[in-house]
């Protein structure tokens, strides 16, 4: 093998990195976050529900009006708290979000940890899957303690259950 040849083999894996789709940026994400989480930075109850920010994926989206849909006004386990705070109550001047990690699972696939805080000394951690669609960031799953398979594994198990009971 002549010198060119040993060249060209060392370089490549730098050339399949430098052609690896990059993941997003962190402002990018900053942004997605922002949207899920700064509405608890205020006490006003009158913003939309967790559920219906504009922050899911085309599928995520799907899954939350079918599920919307089908429980109509019954209170399930996902209706009963707020998800991006893991929570029933906060305190808006205490309220935190921080983004800890960002990985690229692969093109147009992405990995976030977040610690929240909704005020009252202890924190939860957060892990979500974030895809682009649409030249946007989107939220494709969410897992917490209150939702440790991830909220599109049980928004379905949640449509296969009657509602109300």
């Amino acid at each position: 093998m002549n010198a060119l040849h040993r060249l060209a083999l060392a370089l490549a894996p730098l050339a399949l990195i430098a052609a690896a789709p990059a993941g997003p940026a962190p402002a990018q994400v900053d942004a997605v976050l922002l949207k899920a989480y700064g509405g608890y930075k205020s006490d006003a109850d009158n913003g939309p529900a967790d559920w219906q920010k504009p922050v899911y994926s085309a599928e995520v989206t799907t899954l939350i009006k079918t599920w919307d849909k089908h429980t109509g006004e019954n209170l399930t386990a996902l209706s009963d708290y707020s998800w991006f705070c893991d929570c029933q109550d906060w305190d808006a001047q205490k309220f935190r979000w921080t983004r800890l990690s960002l990985r690229s699972l692969g093109p147009n696939r992405a990995e976030v940890k977040v610690r929240v805080n909704a005020g009252w000394g202890s924190a939860s951690l957060q892990r979500l899957i974030l895809v682009r669609q649409g030249g946007r960031w989107l939220i494709d799953d969410l897992f917490s303690d209150s939702v440790p398979t991830g909220i599109k594994a049980t928004l379905r198990q949640e449509l296969k259950e009657k509602p109300g009971e």
